[in-house]
Parts: structure tokens; sequence; C-alpha cells
């Protein structure tokens, strides 16, 4: 078993190694995935740039789930399990349709809940209409 601390460092270094600024602690980095969902779950109510930038926070978490230096920490099965319960939740928003054909899943499909703007955008973007939450 290895120890927590080392386990915390490297999950650090990783992350800042990969581009990552603020999101730099296993907690922090399912903490900015699970708000996004959440901000989701209630109709994003930005505009389709910052939608896109705050959907970054997923791409940041496919690199360190995939990397070589914490793949055989054991914390990183939390990890794994934490992400993957808000991916489920994610999942569950979107529509079939992929509006972004060869993205990862999170990027090729929309969700069915916006604010005006948003699905306001989602309709210039990509030709989709989505529900407007209130």
């Amino acid at each position: 078993m290895t120890d927590t601390r080392e386990f915390l460092d490297k999950f650090r270094d990783t992350v800042l190694a990969l581009g990552g600024r603020r999101l730099v602690t296993p907690t922090d980095v399912i903490g900015g995935w699970r708000g996004f969902v959440e901000e989701c779950e209630t109709g994003y109510a930005d505009n389709i740039y910052e939608f896109q930038n705050d959907l970054g926070v997923r791409n940041l978490i496919m690199k360190i789930l995939d990397s070589p230096t914490l793949r055989n920490y054991s914390q990183m099965e939390w990890v794994r399990e934490e992400i993957g319960q808000v991916d489920a939740r994610y999942r569950a928003l979107l529509l079939e349709p992929e509006v972004r054909p060869g993205r990862p899943w999170w990027e090729a499909r929309i969700p069915r809940l916006a604010g005006r703007e948003l699905a306001e955008d989602f309709v210039t973007e990509y030709g989709v209409r989505v529900a407007i939450a209130e």
C-alpha cells in the first residue's frame, strides 16, 4: 500500500504537468466535474464558450485516468469510482444524437436542458433545440 501523501504529491504533479491549475487534488477534480454536472442538471446558464470551457474538466480527467504515473496507485480506484458516478449522471442528461461526431462522449452530445443563452447557442451552432430551464 502506498502512502497517501505520496499519491497526493504525484497527483498534483501530474495535474500540473497536464495543464491543470486550480484543480490539483482528487477532491478538487471530482468536485469540479460534479459541480459542472449539477449546473447542467438545472440548465447550464452561461453561453456555449463557457460551457465548453467548463466541460474541459472532463478532458483533464481523461488524461488523469490514463496517466501511467497514477495508474498503479490504489487510491485511483476511489477516483475512478467517483468519476464513474458523476459520468453516469452526465450521460443521463445528454440527447442521443451526436452533434460533434468523433469527439469523446462528453463532447459529442449535448444536455437536453440548458439556460436560454446556451439553448440558443445550441440552435445556432448545431441546429438542435433543447428544453430551456426557467
